[in-house]
């Protein structure tokens, strides 16, 4: 059985700030298995199954896919290129062979020096036949990956959801250079509503029914998450799109804060040449 845990803040220690920002489990046999993507620090435990009472004081986000073995190799490509620090390792000879990266992965081999190329997406499908894309960056990305290049990829307007707080400055709403992304300031969700301060997630849903996107990942919208890798894996299905999207309940446009029912329209740069979109749902 293959299996893997792995977390920038491992049960037990520091930070670790030079790896990636990311956050998961994979478990897998011959045949089938599950990857979950999650924001919790200090999760799993090593000794026994409990969660943390700091995971409980903000909000988090899970993504779990249940796969066939055959798409590791495209999983452990994210991972390597992400800068997983693995913490719980098991690689059998049986899956070291169909995905040798994986031996990279749990032994914390990235990109060579001479590499020039610092981000990968990854087509996987679900056993249930639901098509996904993960996107992953190297930290010599150095950019954000939610603008730079989610979006852009996806080639849609995004409202993210991510850590804001603390002393880390903030990338704040960015309009131009292809795509527009705001920050999402409130949410509410069965009759519950909150601020993004009191939300440890990371998840940026799609502007445009077009583009039926939702992105569950591991990277702050914060300039020093730039120098870290991360990323996510992003799934277009309407009805999930949906419950998305009608959560934000306030975001930020580029120069002003926006209530979805609002009927201003979020302000571009100057640089933005293209025409501002309706910030109605």
């Amino acid at each position: 059985m293959f299996g893997i845990a792995y977390n920038d803040d491992v049960p037990g220690t520091h930070v670790n700030g030079d790896r990636g920002h990311s956050k998961g489990v994979a478990l897998f046999d011959e045949s089938v298995g599950f990857w979950m993507l999650h924001s919790v620090p200090n999760y799993p435990p090593l000794e026994r199954y409990d969660y943390p009472e700091t995971g409980s004081k903000f909000a988090q986000s899970f993504l779990c896919l249940t796969l066939d073995a055959h798409f590791l190799q495209d999983i452990g490509e994210y991972l390597r290129f992400a800068q997983v620090t693995p913490f719980i390792t098991n690689l059998p000879e049986f899956h070291r062979l169909l995905a040798p990266v994986l031996e990279d992965v749990v032994s914390k081999k990235s990109l060579k020096r001479s590499d020039t190329v610092y981000t990968t997406i990854r087509g996987i499908e679900t056993l249930g036949g639901k098509k996904v894309k993960g996107f992953s960056k190297h930290k010599k990305f150095q950019s954000d990956l939610w603008h730079d290049f989610i979006a852009l990829n996806l080639h849609t307007d995004m409202a993210v959801e991510t850590w804001r707080n603390g002393a880390a400055k903030d990338v704040g709403s960015q309009c131009g250079g292809g795509a527009n992304v705001y920050d999402v300031n409130n949410i509410a969700l069965l009759g519950k509503s909150f601020s993004s301060t009191k939300d440890h997630s990371k998840w940026g849903v799609s502007m445009s029914e077009k583009v039926p996107a939702v992105c569950i990942g591991d990277v702050n919208r914060q300039e020093s998450q730039f120098k870290r890798g991360g990323g996510a894996v992003c799934i277009e299905d309407r009805t999930l799109w949906k419950t998305f999207k009608e959560s934000v309940t306030n975001f930020d446009g580029c120069d002003v804060s926006i209530k979805t029912d609002d009927k201003k329209t979020p302000t571009a740069n100057k640089d933005d040449k293209r025409p501002t979109k309706s910030n109605k749902v």
